[in-house]
């Protein structure tokens, strides 16, 4: 099993300097704990993220690293031009010696699409995200000097170059971000690793989507190891579940309050974001988010390592988790409460999945045998 950890950089009292420090510092942190990854998200106008061009930060985390992949989680390809982004993370992926992990989505909050300049694209943002992720694929597969051209609906490209050209070839890993099971299905069939996330939906939501995604590779005659399913889940370790409890309770409290600010929501809900509208109208129905019913639905783990391990045992033989990023930072949350829950991680968890080999979920293992 592969562990990576996530940011999107919350920073509530503007105090950017500081908020960059602590995750540089945490990063190369986890690297010596044994960590494999890191994954950054970019976000735009609000203290919901204050990392805008994760490629400039995973250029500083090559820098103060020499093993973690660096992961993109996500890049919102709905906000810039295709050509200058497979530009910068080729860039990324040469100064870091082919580290990169490309994880590309088509963003959801109508502020960051208005702060962007771009706010009539968010009724089509599925179209300008499939033509926009195809460019960078196509861009990458070529070498240096050899031109692409693509002509679409939304982009028009005639014979343009990417320079530099990614270290991993044909491109590195790429990785679609989706809350909907409609994108889960759309994306698997492209033959895209999926990102997925219970912090809009249910774990047992979740789990049973990327069943029957799995399922759905069988039934095509591909083998259901044949994606990548890394889940970012927020966790927190302290040495007690007392104590977790205690020091997660505020800042995830801030974290659903600002999230559901900025969500669509409402009956002019972007069209393809009704998903996050209904969100918005369960959770105001039932007085907003708790600590308890975000532990309940597993959302969210707070409590102490012993927890944890059972947790991951359980989703790793029903769902055949193989690759978990821990969100540690939730809601900027306090530097040194990061640190201890990284240490806690490193010191009961990683020992006992490190070298878990990958495995079909429970309920496929019957179907796999028939086929075999």
């Amino acid at each position: 099993m592969k562990f990576g950890v996530f940011y999107v950089l919350e920073c509530r009292d503007h105090d950017f300097r500081r908020a960059y420090e602590e995750m540089l510092a945490q990063i190369s942190y986890a690297e010596q704990l044994g960590f494999d990854e890191v994954w950054l998200a970019e976000h735009h106008g609000s203290d919901y993220g204050s990392m805008p061009s994760p490629q400039v930060a995973a250029a500083a985390v090559a820098e103060r690293t020499s093993r973690m992949r660096i992961g993109i989680a996500v890049s919102n390809l709905t906000f810039d031009w295709p050509v200058r982004v497979a530009e910068d993370y080729a860039m990324v992926d040469v100064l870091s010696g082919g580290r990169l992990d490309f994880g590309a989505g088509r963003g959801y909050q109508p502020g960051e699409f208005h702060n962007m300049g771009v706010g009539d694209r968010q009724d089509v943002s599925r179209e300008v995200f499939d033509e926009a992720l195809e460019i960078v694929r196509g861009l990458w597969s070529k070498r240096a000097g050899e031109p692409f051209s693509f002509h679409g609906k939304h982009f028009d490209l005639t014979e343009v170059d990417c320079r530099p050209t990614p270290v991993q070839r044909p491109t590195p890993p790429i990785y679609v971000a989706s809350i909907s099971p409609e994108t889960f299905h759309l994306a698997a069939a492209q033959g895209y690793n999926l990102l997925v996330t219970p912090t809009l939906m249910t774990l047992p939501e979740l789990n049973r989507l990327v069943v029957d995604i799995k399922r759905s590779l069988i039934t095509s005659g591909r083998d259901p190891l044949s994606l990548d399913f890394p889940m970012n889940w927020q966790v927190h370790l302290a040495d007690t579940t007392e104590e977790a409890l205690a020091n997660v309770a505020e800042p995830l409290s801030w974290y659903y309050r600002h999230v559901l600010d900025l969500v669509p929501s409402g009956p002019r809900a972007p069209h393809t974001y009704e998903r996050y509208a209904e969100l918005v109208a369960a959770s105001e129905e039932a007085g907003g988010p708790t600590l308890d019913g975000l532990r309940d639905a597993g959302v969210v783990y707070a409590g102490d390592p012993a927890g944890l391990v059972a947790e991951i045992e359980t989703l790793y033989e029903e769902t055949g988790l193989q690759h978990l990023i821990c969100w540690m930072r939730i809601g900027g949350l306090a530097h040194e409460k990061v640190l201890r829950s990284l240490e806690l991680f490193a010191e009961h968890v990683l020992p006992r999945f490190h070298d878990r080999p990958p495995v079909v979920p429970r309920a496929l293992r019957a179907e796999v045998a028939a086929i075999h």
